[in-house]
């Protein structure tokens, strides 16, 4: 069992397996309830990467 199992149902981590970044992981995780420290230890991150992550707005895309 790897750091991102522990504490995660399986339709949870099938989820989590999905996303192809860190900081969508950290919001999809934020969305369910769990605590930015919680977060940073199912992931194995720091918590100040979390946190970054949760308190900076999300950019909107360019138009071309």
């Amino acid at each position: 069992m790897n750091k991102s199992q522990k504490g995660v149902s399986k339709s949870e981590q099938t989820k989590l397996d999905s996303l192809s970044t860190t900081s969508g992981k950290i919001r999809y995780l934020n969305g369910l309830g769990r605590s930015r420290g919680d977060i940073s230890r199912l992931l194995g991150i720091r918590y100040q990467w979390v946190r970054n992550v949760l308190v900076t707005p999300v950019k909107e895309p360019r138009e071309s």
